[in-house]
């Protein structure tokens, strides 16, 4: 009897819509049973996410303070802080005054898919706003963190720029005639392999050639991790002659200095990364120890060096490659380097 005074209440309800309503309930009805849903559905999965959005009124620019705030305290490292903050700037310049329980996974997708950048650079951002839809949800803001169900950009696998024996030579011979005081953050580079962040802020207090290594400490590093670098007989060779000196290792003025080195030496462009991903190309091709150089990078596995840093060299030009060092010294370095790769 119950039921009978429900459908007749809810008939005479039906009955005084205006055909509009009418209209667009029958459609909207059609589309959701064309994914096996009804309207009662429909109704429950809005009505949940207004319910969500009214309990979190938590904007996305508050939340991305407290994310940084929390990224500071657990300890991360300054470089990875500052590239955060740049990136969720960026996001809250668009959706900063909006809850974060109201983002949804639509306008992250189109978002990301239309910055004017290049799918690493919006595979980067993608996962720095991961992060913060990641807190949110942690926080129980969100059922689930809208990113994940965004598209990946597609990154084309290229080989990493290096420098070939020729070049690098050519390039640590010219730095030697017009500007001797960058030879230090040159031969770090394609020696130890620091980072370009790690270089400009390296000390010569950091820098032990008594005991053969350089210490990474762990506020300068992006993993926040100290490492230790050996330094190579012709990264020792090239270093020597500025023993005893203190402060930082990259000269005043080093961007204009390093354009008058690439000129010099005949170079029409500068490799990206290419001191970096030389090491690291070079490095393994010597030791065969994909650990052991991932760990001198400052990677927890092999897996960024494979993916990112190593490119397939011949091994004589490894030999002559660990051979490159003043001339004084270069001749017995080959020998070195010839028997050591044997």
């Amino acid at each position: 009897m119950r039921q009978l005074t429900a459908l007749e209440m809810h008939g005479r309800e039906a009955m005084g819509l205006p055909p509009h309503e009418i209209s667009d309930f029958i459609k909207t009805r059609k589309r959701l049973a064309e994914y096996g849903k009804t309207i009662v559905d429909a109704g429950d999965f809005l009505i949940h996410h207004l319910e969500q959005v009214r309990r979190c009124k938590t904007t996305v620019s508050q939340l991305a303070a407290e994310v940084i705030a929390a990224k500071q305290k657990a300890g991360r490292s300054a470089l990875y802080l500052i590239d955060l903050r740049k990136r969720l700037r960026r996001f809250c310049e668009d959706f900063g005054n909006q809850p974060i329980a109201s983002v949804t996974v639509e306008q992250v997708d189109y978002w990301l898919g239309n910055l004017p950048l290049s799918p690493k650079s919006r595979t980067n951002f993608r996962a720095n706003i991961h992060v913060l839809f990641s807190y949110a949800t942690k926080r129980r803001m969100l059922d689930f963190n809208p990113v994940e169900h965004t598209t990946k950009p597609t990154l084309i696998d290229k080989p990493p720029e290096i420098f070939t024996v020729d070049e690098l030579r050519a390039l640590l011979q010219a730095a030697n005639r017009v500007e001797p005081d960058t030879i230090p953050m040159l031969t770090i580079g394609a020696f130890a392999g620091l980072r370009d962040a790690e270089i400009k802020r390296a000390d010569w207090s950091e820098v032990d050639l008594a005991r053969g290594h350089i210490e990474i400490k762990a506020p300068k590093a992006k993993s926040a991790r100290r490492r230790i670098i050996p330094i190579q007989p012709n990264l020792a060779a090239w270093l020597r002659p500025y023993s005893g000196k203190m402060g930082r290792v990259v000269p005043d003025g080093y961007r204009g200095k390093l354009e008058r080195v690439r000129k010099a030496a005949g170079l029409t462009d500068w490799p990206n990364n290419g001191l970096r991903h030389s090491f690291a190309s070079y490095r393994l091709a010597a030791i065969h120890d994909a650990p052991r150089v991932a760990a001198e990078l400052g990677h927890t596995s092999p897996t960024m060096l494979y993916n990112t840093y190593r490119e397939v060299v011949m091994p004589e030009d490894t030999v002559r490659y660990w051979a490159i060092a003043p001339a004084r010294e270069a001749e017995n370095l080959l020998a070195f380097s010839a028997e050591a790769n044997k």
